[in-house]
């Protein structure tokens, strides 16, 4: 279901991109394919999917209870693992859906990334480094907003993050 607010679409809880890509959302479409292989079902994970200035495609894989970091494969386009191996395929879609989200910024930042259950993608434009620091603390807090380029599973592993269901404590 998709509610228009203001020119902010939502879907299932997800806040969507203004204009929707149809390029950019075929893309995610292969990335999120590529990363279910990736993600045991139950396990309760989801992928961070990140380049760096250098060109290189971090998979970064966190729990969903604590959001513990638990794995990182990291390597240049020359380094990928074969493609016709589940890493590798998802390292050539995430390098194609990366430098085509590239131009969603006048100058793309220097770490820059999406995160995905499987199922949907998104990735925050004012802190977009999903690696940094405090980066997904900041989105389940909703200091910083992710916007689905393809709606995550609202009750997956991403589910804190959506921001349905949050409510304001004012003490």
């Amino acid at each position: 279901m998709s509610i228009e607010s203001n020119g902010v679409v939502e879907t299932a809880g997800w806040t969507m991109l203004p204009r929707p890509n149809r390029r950019l959302s075929a893309l995610a479409a292969e990335a999120a394919r590529c990363a279910q292989a990736l993600l045991p079902e139950n396990a309760g994970l989801f992928l961070g999917l990140e380049t760096d200035a250098e060109g290189a495609i971090r998979l970064l894989w966190w729990r969903r209870d604590d959001f513990k970091l638990i794995a990182q494969i990291t390597a240049t386009p020359e380094g990928f693992c074969p493609e016709d191996s589940d890493e590798g395929a998802l390292q050539e879609a995430a390098a194609a859906l990366l430098d085509y989200l590239a131009g969603r910024w006048p100058t793309p930042p220097a770490d820059y990334g999406v995160i995905t259950d499987g199922v949907g993608v998104a990735f925050a434009p004012n802190h977009p480094a999903p690696s940094a620091e405090g980066w997904l603390l900041r989105q389940a807090s909703s200091a910083s907003a992710l916007l689905a380029i393809l709606p995550l599973d609202p009750n997956g592993p991403c589910a804190l993050l959506s921001g349905t269901g949050r409510r304001q404590v004012i003490h």
